[in-house]
């Protein structure tokens, strides 16, 4: 039961987000709007804990020394928009996972999701600060599920009719027995493999068996098609980056934020206690660890913006930098380049599912 002042947060769609406030009495949600809006959206955001999915977010200190930051100078007020990128070491998605206590959590999604959301799996990598960065110009998310058609034959038909009606274990048999009563139709398609076989041999020809009944009766088989689910494709999105330095410590930082994104995506040798072989057996040179994996936030003050889509732990598939960002090659006194461009490409690790849309 909701308490009297308790905000949730609802989307609608193209309209963008609401917010929406219990009252008791009367004991029902109310939609804000101007001000009301405004202080629901900061109530949820303070219900949140400054968590998403995963775990909390400590903004950023006053102190350069905590984060590594573009604009260097960048100060983190509760209403600042910006960017936060933290590093973790890769953890296999089953190992070490004590699915026995995610199931006591509740569902199946948190065992799904234990591995990318368990703060006790992910350790922070050393030699790699998190890094603040200004909200990018193009910012967008998507969700794409496949659906294709697929087509069934009269005999698949009847089968799966069978099957999918009550019991699975107990329809098995009974679907057995619907295809043992579509004799007659199996007839023609035999005959027809006979031909298609007969003249594949003879003259190499590969004919459909729609080829051979539309040629020689006028017909083809009725195709039956379905459209059906075949999943849904993990996310990808990609952030872009132009940066000037106006000074010599923020020319250092860029080049500190572009060597840890580079180190973050790449490989590194495996040091051999990975396989746990025991006679201390030497297979250092033999593997090499999967890259690090990286927590993309994008944040308002203290915690995750409600109104911008999250993401759970990325993977960093692609760093390009542009030294020449505009189209001449130029550098300071020192070296260091008038401008960067990083185009930073990331793919998210896990799946989203419906129950938990609301939070990205």
């Amino acid at each position: 039961m909701p308490k009297d002042g308790e905000v949730r947060k609802r989307r609608r769609g193209r309209a963008g987000t609401k917010y929406e406030i219990y009252r008791d009495p009367p004991g029902e949600w109310r939609t804000t709007t101007g001000d009301d809006y405004r202080r629901a959206r900061d109530t949820w955001l303070e219900q949140q804990g400054g968590t998403t999915a995963y775990t909390a977010l400590s903004a950023p200190s006053g102190s350069p020394t905590s984060s590594i930051r573009y604009p260097r100078d960048a100060a983190m007020a509760s209403g600042s928009d910006y960017v936060l990128f933290e590093f973790y070491k890769y953890v296999p998605p089953f190992q070490n996972i004590n699915k026995g206590a995610a199931k006591n959590k509740g569902t199946a999604l948190s065992v799904y999701n234990q591995s990318a959301s368990d703060e006790s799996l992910y350790e922070k990598v050393d030699g790699l600060d998190p890094i603040v960065m200004y909200m990018p110009e193009d910012v967008s998310t998507g969700f794409k599920a496949n659906w294709s058609g697929k087509s069934f034959s009269n005999i698949a038909t009847s089968a799966l009719a069978t099957a999918g009606s009550g019991d699975f274990g107990e329809t098995m048999q009974n679907s057995l027995n619907t295809i043992g009563t579509t004799f007659a139709q199996a007839i023609p398609n035999a005959g027809n493999k006979v031909i298609r076989d007969t003249i594949s041999k003879i003259t190499g020809e590969s004919l459909s068996q729609n080829d051979v009944f539309g040629a020689t009766r006028g017909v083809i088989l009725n195709p039956n098609v379905e459209l059906l689910f075949g999943g849904i494709d993990l996310r990808n999105f990609q952030l872009r980056y132009k940066m000037v330095p106006r000074n010599a410590p923020e020319s250092a930082n860029i080049k500190q934020i572009v060597k840890i994104f580079k180190k973050a995506m790449l490989p590194s040798f495996a040091d051999g206690d990975e396989l746990n072989f025991s006679g201390k057996i030497n297979t250092s040179n033999s593997f090499i660890k999967v890259p690090n994996v990286c927590r993309v936030s994008f944040m308002r003050g203290g915690g995750p913006n409600p109104d911008v889509a999250q993401y759970k732990m990325c993977a960093i598939t692609q760093v390009d930098i542009n030294y020449t960002p505009d189209g001449t090659y130029a550098t300071y006194e020192d070296g260091s380049m008038v401008a960067t461009e990083l185009t930073l490409s990331f793919q998210e690790t896990k799946l989203i599912f419906a129950e938990e849309v609301e939070n990205y």
